[in-house]
């Protein structure tokens, strides 16, 4: 039997939805590129005159990469490959302007879907790209075009105008009176659609769960914008944020997961696991479908439970969360600067837990987890191999980029995608057990744009990124929640690193660190805290620590910090020496950043959470993650 692959993606996403300075239209562009597996569907069920679609036709479908199989059974596969993607790629052009679309087919060498089929796939898919030309060249530049307000491309005229009709999409007559560029355009007429789908998504999956957003959710995408910048048509200074936190997350692993689904396949048969129940479905086709569903499943149930964590931490108030980039196992979300760290924490602490509950998703966190540094090469799965060897929590690595009300987007959406790169360096440290990452920064000056620069300021005065999360315990060991002399007749239970880390917060600012809600009065000093971060950053070590060391013999805050630090990695030797001392005082800078860039009541929150509290974020407990 004859059969087809066909692949169609979307190119550039990043520059895509980044490409515009303007939230809205950054909304839009992000639900535009969600619209490729409608179309393939729509497109496919014309060709094939079939609803629905046959099960072998659906390969893998993920947001912005679908493949699809044709058969002999459906007609000339050859032929429906190139109409599929004639029809798909015009789509684009009409419905999605400047939505770069690729589609490429080759003849499949067996009569089901094999692994080595779809690398070669692959392999036809990049080579065809780098020759085609790019999206934007549908868009010439002349001397006489007026060029579009906040954009490279050139004025279009209003959609009224153009006819342009989707959906039954109502132009904002504000824009339709702006010197636009069409792409703009159309993204901001599908901001309010994506928002509304975005704002129902979540409330439905919350129900799901027992869980309610209380507050009412702002849908109009004009007004959401106006908190985060300035130039929109709807401006309350009542609204507007003070700080903005960019907060990206990147899964570990899924990415060596999907470049080889033939060993994840064999990983999940090894292991005994049925990914449908379909018998006579079981094969890597199948199991790639059921792959995508779940881990979409997971990623937007992780964003919609760190929403309502969030949202708890203030009932009165509205925080704007307004997720842009949702693909696979990356994220992108904008919210409020000081509820940006909190839901970067929520979403890893919900994603393992998803994926560790998950009979199919746990077993493939043996395959993102990697082989040991010895492990010979072999053409079967033997989980000998493997770091992990027992089903398990997938990880990921969140950076968080807290800027200036007004600061471009794109900018800080690369500094927080730097953060993330750094963040993974730890995490998936070579012949280690994965653990997930936080790694933060704080703009405070915008001298220096590129992030790699920005971001080397700060070596060797922080200690950020921080390895949190289930497999945290095995590479930075476990701390008791309460110490003995507080209560000597309770049993202690491991606390979270992050917990931890909190705790030294509440120490800086004077709070007690196993109940944040009550003040011992003396907090580290703040000034004193700042010249030892100028000296660290000086290079001037020696009188850094003497500086700490002055702290240490006359401020009571200090010796409560210092014995918080001490559960902090890297543990301190026996016997303390000038090395422990610098390792403690490189904790002041993430502590500075922390307290100014927390809402009230966090550190108490969190802090004080059960083994048992589902809600939010949990102790790192590791009899939660028993694949060590």
């Amino acid at each position: 039997m004859t059969s087809y692959l066909v692949m169609l993606q979307t190119n550039s996403n990043q520059p895509f939805i980044f490409s515009s300075p303007r939230l809205r239209e950054q909304i839009g562009a992000s639900f535009e590129i969600t619209l490729l597996s409608r179309w393939v569907k729509e497109e496919a069920e014309k060709l094939l005159k079939q609803k629905p679609l046959p099960t072998s036709f659906w390969v893998s479908d993920s947001s912005g990469k679908v493949i699809v199989r044709f058969t002999d059974d459906e007609g000339a596969p050859k032929n429906l490959a190139k109409q599929l993607i004639r029809e798909v790629t015009l789509r684009a052009l009409t419905d999605a302007p400047g939505l770069d679309v690729t589609g490429v087919f080759i003849e499949a060498t067996s009569n089901t879907v094999d692994a080595d089929d779809l690398q070669e796939l692959d392999r036809v898919f990049l080579e065809y790209s780098l020759n085609r030309r790019p999206a934007a060249a549908r868009f010439p530049q002349f001397p006489f075009l007026e060029r579009g307000s906040e954009s490279a491309l050139p004025a279009s005229a209003s959609l009224g105008t153009l006819e342009f009709s989707q959906e039954s999409l109502q132009p904002d007559n504000f824009d339709e009176s702006s010197p636009l560029s069409l792409p703009s355009r159309v993204k901001r007429v599908f901001a309010s659609t994506s928002r509304k789908r975005q704002v129902d998504d979540v409330q439905e999956r919350l129900a799901k769960q027992g869980k309610e957003l209380k507050q009412e959710l702002p849908l109009d995408p004009t007004k959401l914008a106006a908190a985060f910048q300035d130039g929109e048509e709807f401006e309350d200074a009542k609204d507007m944020l003070s700080s903005v936190g960019v907060v990206h997350i990147d899964g570990n692993g899924v990415g060596a997961i999907m470049r080889d689904l033939g060993c994840a396949h064999r990983a999940v048969q090894k292991v005994g696991v049925s990914t449908i129940s379909d018998e006579e479905s079981k094969g890597l086709q199948s199991f790639i479908m059921e792959v995508n569903r779940r881990l979409d499943d997971v990623v937007k149930d992780a964003i919609a439970l760190s929403w309502y964590y969030v949202q708890e931490l203030t009932p009165d108030t509205v925080v704007p969360i307004v997720p842009v980039l949702v693909g696979g196992d990356d994220v992108t979300v904008y919210t409020d600067g000081r509820y940006a760290i909190p839901f970067a924490e929520a979403y890893i602490h919900h994603y393992e837990k998803l994926t560790k509950d998950d009979d199919l998703l746990s077993v493939l966190a043996i395959v993102a987890g990697g082989k040991k540094t010895d492990a010979p090469e072999r053409d079967q799965f033997e989980i000998d191999d493997y770091i992990i060897q027992n089903p398990g929590p997938l990880t990921a690595s969140a950076g968080v980029a807290i800027v200036g009300r007004n600061f471009p987007f794109h900018i800080a959406y690369d500094l927080a995608e730097e953060l993330v790169s750094r963040g993974k360096k730890l995490g998936k440290k070579p012949g280690t057990v994965p653990c997930s990452t936080i790694n933060f920064h704080v703009l405070r000056y915008a001298t220096v744009l590129d992030p790699d620069d920005t971001l080397d300021e700060y070596k060797g005065r922080a200690q950020r990124p921080f390895l949190i999360g289930c497999y945290a315990p095995d590479r930075i060991g476990d701390a008791p929640t309460t110490s003995p002399e507080e209560a000597p007749t309770a049993k202690p239970q491991p606390l979270s690193s992050w917990a931890r880390i909190l705790q030294a917060v509440a120490a800086f600012d004077g709070k007690k660190p196993d109940d944040p809600t009550q003040s011992t009065g003396d907090p580290f000093p703040r000034a004193r805290a700042n010249r030892i971060v100028k000296l660290l950053a000086e290079g001037d070590a020696e009188k850094a620590t003497t500086e700490w060391n002055v702290a240490l013999q006359n401020a009571t805050g200090a010796g409560r910090l210092a014995k918080q630090l001490e559960h902090l990695p890297p543990h301190p030797s026996d016997s303390a020496g000038t090395g422990d001392s610098l390792e403690q005082i490189k904790w002041l800078l993430d502590l500075i950043d922390l307290s100014g860039n927390l809402p009230d009541g966090y550190l108490a929150c969190r802090i004080g959470q059960g083994n048992d509290d589902g809600s939010a974020a949990t102790t790192d407990d590791p009899t939660e993650g028993d694949a060590k």
